[in-house]
Order: structure tokens, then C-alpha cells, then sequence
């Protein structure tokens, strides 16, 4: 009879409760786990959406400046301009690509193709930490209308820059002569290239995401 009771014998309060915690415990850790995890995901999915906005920004200015129009579409626009700031040499500075225009306040003007003959102005520029591009109207007829209805396309730029290329000189900034070149020559080198450059926010503000473009 004692053998039969000591059989049927089962968990003791204390051992049911202990077990309660180990499980209360186990739960706790996986749902931490499982937190961590969609947070890590989370965060991944944002910097690659931020990732394809940069890319989606930086091939759009590319593809707006190879259509830039040509000196067949804006014949009266010179290739040099004269050097008004203060202390500079008297003569005349680089230009940029018929066009083209850029201003690190203002930031860059383009005239490019809109499709079946018709052109285009269209101006990217920085404010506030949202670089934002406008565009005009397309026409057929000079002057065309201005860029005005603009979109932010990139959030969190700490700056936007741009640098030509020239045979002899490398990169160089629109506007800055250099003294050891002649002005003749500067005048008549042709651009080669152009580096569009985008500083982020944030983590390694000093390097910069560069995209360059080879003039046709």
C-alpha cells in the first residue's frame, strides 16, 4: 500500500513553480530576441531605402546632364565669363559646358532635352538639409520657362558640390582659375567631366558620395 502511494507521487509546489519561472524566463528572452531582431531589420530596411534614394538621386543628375543642351541649342551663351570678385585677376575664368551653370549658392542649372524637340530648365539645389530638384516647363522656344515647381528628392545632405574636369588642370572648382595657366588657355580647354559630390549628415561627413559624368 505505501508503494502505491510513493507511485502515484507527483510535482511539489516548488517544483512546479520553479518550472513556471524557467518558462516565464525562456519566454522573456525570446521575445527580447525576437525585438532585437525586427529592430536590426528595421533599421537595415531604412539605411537601404535611404541607400536607393541616394543612388535614384545621384543617376537622375546624371542622366539630366548628359541631355544638357548643346551650343547648337544656346549659341549665345560664351564660353568664358569675367572674374568679378574681389582681388581677382582681371581676364576671365572657366565656364561651365554650354547649358550648365553652377553657383554654391544657388546651386545647379541645367538645360536639357524634355523629349519630341521641346527643352527644359531645371535647377537642383540644397536647403535646409533636403537637396530639391525643379523643373521648368518644356518648350520649343528661347527663353524657356523657369524651373519652378520643384520636389525634395534626398533628405539629410550636409552639402552638394560640383567639380570639372579639365586635360592639364584635373579637377578643378567652376569659376576658380588657376594662376598658372594661362588665360588663353583656360579659356579654350574643354570640360571633360563633371563630378557631382553629395555630403550626408551624420556618420563620416567628410567623405563625400561622388558621381562622375563624362561630357559627351
Amino acid at each position: 500500500m505505501k508503494a502505491a502511494c510513493q507511485l502515484q507521487r507527483g510535482f511539489t509546489l516548488i517544483e512546479v513553480l520553479v518550472a513556471l519561472v524557467l518558462l516565464a524566463l525562456v519566454s522573456l528572452i525570446s521575445w527580447r530576441g525576437l525585438d532585437a531582431v525586427q529592430n536590426v531589420g528595421e533599421r537595415l530596411d531604412a539605411r537601404a531605402e535611404d541607400t536607393l534614394s541616394l543612388v535614384r538621386t545621384l543617376a537622375q543628375i546624371e542622366r539630366d546632364v548628359l541631355l544638357h543642351a548643346g551650343p547648337d541649342i544656346l549659341p549665345g551663351q560664351a564660353d568664358t565669363v569675367a572674374d568679378t570678385r574681389p582681388g581677382a585677376r582681371p581676364g576671365v575664368h572657366p565656364e561651365m559646358p554650354p547649358g550648365i551653370s553652377w553657383s554654391p549658392v544657388t546651386g545647379l542649372g541645367l538645360v536639357r532635352a524634355a523629349g519630341n524637340g521641346t527643352w527644359q530648365q531645371l535647377h537642383w539645389y540644397l536647403r535646409d538639409g533636403r537637396l530639391y530638384r525643379a523643373v521648368g516647363t518644356p518648350s520649343y522656344r528661347l527663353p524657356l520657362p523657369k524651373a519652378e515647381a520643384s520636389a525634395a528628392v534626398l533628405d539629410g545632405v550636409l552639402a552638394f558640390k560640383v567639380r570639372v574636369w579639365r586635360a592639364g588642370q584635373g579637377w578643378v572648382e567652376p569659376g576658380v582659375v588657376n594662376d598658372a595657366v594661362p588665360v588663353r588657355a583656360v579659356a579654350s580647354v574643354p570640360d571633360m567631366g563633371i563630378e557631382i559630390a553629395i555630403y550626408r549628415q551624420g556618420v563620416g561627413v567628410d567623405k563625400p558620395y561622388r558621381k562622375v559624368v563624362i561630357l559627351p
